[in-house]
C-alpha cells in the first residue's frame, strides 16, 4: 500500500475530498541545495490535488488523514498511461505510412507525422475511456487508511 498524508477539505455525503501536497522528489535528497533539478522544481508552483475517497472514518473538514492506494493498481496505470499513448503513436505511424504508400503512392515523413499523431491522440482517447471506466472500481480506489496523529502498529 502506497501512502500519502492528505487534508480533508470537505464531506460529500458518504465521501470526503482530500487535498494533497505534490512534493519534488528531491525533497529528501543530500544535494538538493547544488541540483539543478530542485531549482527548477522550485521556479514552478505546487499544486495541491483533491481526490474523492470513501468516507470510512467519520472524518471532518480541517482533520489530517492517511490516504493509500494498491500498489498493484498504481503499477497498472502507470504503464498504461505511458505505454498506451507510445504503443498508439508507434502503431498509427506505422499503419497510416503503409496504408499511404500502397494507396496514395505518398511517401516522406508527412503520412508518418499524421499517423503518429493520429496514433497519439487515439492513445490517450483509449486511456480516457478506461479511466472513466474504471473510477468507481474498488481496485483503483484511494482509502482512507487512519488519521494522522495515529501511529502505525505493525506485526512481524
Amino acid at each position: 500500500m502506497i501512502e500519502e498524508t492528505a487534508r480533508i477539505v470537505r464531506v460529500e455525503g458518504d465521501f470526503a475530498v482530500v487535498e494533497t501536497q505534490q512534493q519534488a522528489a528531491c525533497g529528501s535528497c543530500q544535494s538538493a541545495g547544488g541540483c539543478s533539478t530542485s531549482v527548477l522544481a522550485g521556479l514552478f508552483k505546487r499544486r495541491d490535488n483533491e481526490l474523492r475517497v470513501l468516507n470510512t472514518l467519520d472524518v471532518r473538514p480541517g482533520e489530517q488523514v492517511v490516504i493509500g492506494v494498491q500498489e498493484r493498481a498504481l503499477v497498472k496505470i502507470s504503464l498504461l498511461a505511458y505505454l498506451m499513448p507510445l504503443i498508439g503513436m508507434i502503431a498509427g505511424a506505422i499503419v497510416i505510412d503503409s496504408w499511404a504508400q500502397r494507396y496514395l503512392v505518398i511517401q516522406g515523413e508527412l503520412p508518418q507525422i499524421i499517423g503518429g499523431l493520429s496514433g497519439l491522440m487515439a492513445g490517450f482517447w483509449v486511456l480516457r475511456w478506461f479511466s472513466r471506466n474504471r473510477s468507481r472500481d474498488p481496485e483503483y480506489q484511494a482509502v482512507i487508511l487512519r488519521r494522522a496523529d495515529q501511529t502505525r502498529v505493525g506485526f512481524v
